[in-house]
């Protein structure tokens, strides 16, 4: 055995963590009491559909090829911090505790864009810039 090396026994191993007064034994016994309750009194969350409303509709409008899905996979992974690749549909992210968005892109016919503007709650028209906008559309005289 070396010079200054300590051997533990196995009954003094077992009381290395154990207090050493009465006192802070109380305490310990105390806390770990108190412990055991405030789980059992922990409130539960109430996730029912109830409460929450309904997610923020954005719509996503404008002509082919001016970032129409670029904007929604950014906004995705703005709130997500994920990427996404492709876009089938609408998307729904959680942007807070009790809001959440959904991000749907439209297509460029005027059909489209009535049925969107009943429903969306906020639209985004999309242009380009270097081009301008124009759109192709069918007038109906009336008679």
């Amino acid at each position: 055995m070396l010079p200054g090396c300590l051997l533990l026994t196995s009954s003094r191993a077992l009381q290395a963590f154990a207090p050493r007064s009465g006192r802070r034994a109380e305490r310990q016994g105390r806390r770990a009491a108190e412990k055991d309750q405030t789980r059992l009194h922990v409130p539960l969350v109430n996730r029912s559909p109830d409460d929450i409303p309904p997610p923020v509709i954005v719509a996503i409008v404008g002509p082919p090829g001016v970032g129409k899905s670029t904007l929604i996979k950014s906004l995705v992974r703005r709130y997500t911090k994920q990427t996404f690749n492709d876009i089938r549909g609408p998307v729904t992210v959680i942007s807070g505790k009790k809001r959440r968005l959904t991000f749907i892109e439209c297509n460029n016919d005027f059909s489209s864009m009535i049925d969107i503007g009943k429903t969306a709650d906020l639209i985004l028209l999309m242009i380009d810039g270097s081009f301008g906008f124009e759109m192709v559309s069918t007038l109906i005289p009336f008679s």
